[in-house]
């Protein structure tokens, strides 16, 4: 119970309100540490943090590939077959210096782990006519968010340098340059797009070849043309339906095989 202490003076009763406990030194200086040692689940992280949760949770790049089975590598030459809609199953080859990359995070692509070259297949449906195309269509494709270089957010600052088109090999060839975001910087890179009409389907089968702006003139220009010159598209016709169904991983984990981490590239 609180005591009031009561003094009398001419002037009457003077009533005191309760005073607070005095505290030694000791507790004092407990009292003031125990109030600034917040648990750190309490403080505000950096906006530009991107937790471990984050970074293992990317989604798989959205490329249109629906592969009848795992792609193939023989020495250089890679090889793969994909289902296009029209019902036809597209067999496309290119020659790469660099592996072929495992897991279901992958499709069809190459990559090396120490120069950050990569090459990669993508489809884009319903195009139609190649030569017909804006050079927009293309990098829309190739550089949205859900692309092979959209992990972390689109790719800007993309310019189209150069643009070619074959009509004899129904083939178009692009000269691209962006820069991507990566998981805590960002990275001027260049690239070649290889574009290929497939007979029988609308379908536009491409294959993407870059690598660092930064080795781009000293030797990662030439290995990207001398990876994209060597593709090739063949198609024949099947019953497979263009579905995700159809997909030999359909069904299993998306996460990288043999608890082998996902490499971006960059």
């Amino acid at each position: 119970m609180s005591t009031w202490l009561i003094s009398i003076s001419a002037a009457g009763a003077l009533v005191h309100p309760p005073q607070p406990p005095q505290l030694d030194r000791r507790s004092a200086l407990l009292s003031v540490a125990s109030a600034c040692l917040l648990p750190l689940s309490t403080l505000p992280l950096p906006a530009a943090a991107i937790s471990a949760t984050t970074m293992a949770g990317k989604s798989k790049a959205e490329l249109g590939c629906i592969l009848v089975e795992a792609p193939q590598q023989d020495g250089k030459s890679v090889s793969a077959q994909l289902v296009l809609n029209g019902g036809q199953v597209a067999d496309v080859t290119y020659e790469s210096p660099w592996r072929l990359a495992e897991g279901n995070y992958n499709d069809v692509e190459t990559k090396s782990i120490d120069t950050g070259d990569t090459a990669f297949v993508q489809v884009m449906p319903g195009q139609g006519s190649l030569s017909g195309m804006k050079k927009s269509a293309f990098t829309d494709a190739i550089l949205g968010s859900e692309g092979r270089y959209g992990a972390y957010g689109a790719p800007y600052d993309v310019k189209v340098l150069s643009d070619t088109k074959d009509e004899s090999a129904d083939s178009r060839t692009l000269e691209v340059s962006f820069t991507a975001l990566g998981p805590m910087t960002e990275v001027d890179r260049r690239a070649i797009v290889t574009a290929k009409t497939a007979k029988g389907s609308r379908d536009i089968v491409m294959l993407i070849s870059g690598t660092q702006a930064a080795r781009w003139k000293k030797g990662g220009k030439e290995d990207a043309l001398g990876v994209t010159s060597s593709f090739r598209v063949a198609t024949r016709p099947t019953d497979l339906k263009a579905v995700p169904s159809t997909d030999y991983r359909y069904g299993r984990t998306s996460g990288p095989s043999n608890m082998k981490s996902r490499n971006d590239g960059f």
